[in-house]
């Protein structure tokens, strides 16, 4: 029957997969490169054969490098005075927004609740004019207490809001830790436009499939969400999340090799902070780990002129070697014949020859200045690429907490060896299954909710 098929869409830094199920099973899979397809053409053009859908389920993760607020656009913070500059307090070096939109307001609530300082409406007179000479339309609101008593968050609230200003206040939980909700709270409003943007693309490739209230996104805890707010910085654990909480009852561990991350999910574990660059971040989700070994590692030299992987991802753009606009050397590009990798969908029209070729040179060059000059690519791939495999295998069973380990991903056929010879891990080479976990978890948490 037509209404019972469900979507799932996983949107990662770089691709997109879907998966159309019907009763469970796969019935049309896809994946996409963001740089060759919109996100909104090839959803249209993936879901329209199938006519109408009975439910889609989506998981968003924003590239992590728009989480710095010079790519992704500068908001206005306004913090209780004395504690506009947090991090700095924290030692954190990285900043989350530029010291020209830090604000103090001279308010101040105890931890009581009872108000020791009221608010002054001329001060936010002030901060607003301010922000209008700077063309600014957002403001985060971090000020102490609040989640004890909001009487000058809400005032602070329906003042900027009231000034066309779009405001942006930490989430009201139990979390006695105030810089945790902070910067959720900032990172949230620093995403909030290009989120903003994926969600609209969503709804405008599937409009001919089904409702918008038919639609409904993952969070890092496995619950549904619609036109809710705050849920930016949540959304970047869904899709590891609804992995590790569809497998749960296998009782292993998750070991996932994607394209763009290799990660272990612990489906019994929850961690209550995500540590970023900016310190802890308060967010809710499963705990995963994201291994030393990773896709696009680059490969170099250490300080003993031995070869060995750097500490840089290339990501995807301008991507490996062997795709043919990659200038660096990267982990994948040591796969670069294997058919397995080539054959993938979303990289089987991609692969170079030229680029190939090229990575031959950069590595066989790179080879004459180590300290052992092999001239054999064949014999010098084959070494890398053991002593990658030995260190992903290595690194996932020390970091597991479950003796059984279910490996799967778009990548697990490529590295299924050296697992295989473990009698306590189970290979499952399912290329989506990020999107079909997000289907078929969504439509449990949705059960769930009702």
């Amino acid at each position: 029957m037509q209404n019972s098929l469900v979507l799932g869409v996983s949107v990662g830094e770089s691709f997109a997969e879907f998966s159309l199920l019907s009763d469970s099973s796969p019935l049309a899979q896809k994946r996409v490169f963001h740089s060759r397809e919109s996100l909104k053409s090839s959803l249209n053009q993936f879901v329209a054969p199938h006519g109408k859908i009975h439910k889609a389920f989506i998981s968003l993760r924003v590239p992590k490098k728009l989480l710095d607020y010079k790519l992704s656009g500068a908001v206005a913070h306004v913090s209780t005075e004395g504690l506009e500059h947090w991090l700095d307090l924290c030692g954190t070096p990285a900043a989350l927004t530029s010291r020209d939109l830090q604000f103090a307001l001279r308010e101040r609530v105890r931890a009581d609740g009872s108000v020791e300082a009221a608010l002054q409406t001329e001060e936010l007179e002030a901060i607003a004019a301010k922000l209008e000479l700077m063309s600014c339309k957002k403001v985060c609101l971090n000020l102490l207490h609040s989640a004890t008593n909001p009487v000058h968050l809400n005032a602070a609230t329906k003042f900027f809001t009231e000034k066309g200003i779009e405001v942006f206040a930490p989430a009201s939980t139990d979390n006695p830790h105030e810089v945790t909700r902070w910067t959720q709270n900032a990172l949230n409003a620093t995403l909030s436009g290009v989120f903003a943007d994926l969600k609209k693309d969503i709804y405008a490739g599937l409009e001919a499939a089904l409702d918008k209230n038919d639609i409904h996104f993952l969070d890092a805890s496995g619950e549904l969400f619609q036109d809710e707010t705050g849920k930016e910085i949540s959304s970047q654990f869904a899709a590891s999340t609804a992995l590790g909480l569809w497998n749960k009852s296998l009782g292993k561990d998750v070991l996932y090799l994607g394209l763009e991350y290799f990660t272990l999910i612990s489906p019994t574990r929850w961690a209550a902070q995500w540590n970023s660059c900016w310190g802890p971040v308060e967010v809710r989700h499963l705990k995963v780990k994201n291994l030393g070994v990773q896709p696009t590692l680059g490969i170099g030299l250490n300080s003993f002129d031995r070869f060995d992987f750097l500490t840089q991802e290339e990501g995807w753009e301008p991507g490996p070697m062997f795709l043919g606009r990659g200038q660096k050397m990267s982990l994948l590009d040591l796969w670069s014949e294997n058919p397995k990798l080539s054959k993938l969908e979303g990289l089987e029209d991609r692969v170079s020859a030229q680029g190939i070729q090229r990575f031959k040179t950069a590595l066989l060059t790179l080879s004459k200045i180590s300290t052992f000059k092999d001239n054999d690519f064949n014999h010098l791939t084959k070494e890398l690429q053991s002593l990658s495999v030995q260190r992903l295998a290595v690194e996932s069973f020390l970091q597991r907490d479950q003796q059984k380990l279910l490996v799967t991903g778009p990548l697990a056929a490529l590295f299924a060896n050296i697992f295989k010879k473990d009698p306590h891990t189970t290979v499952a080479a399912d290329e989506f299954c990020e999107s079909a976990a997000t289907a078929l978890w969504g439509m449990q948490a949705l059960k769930e909710s009702k």
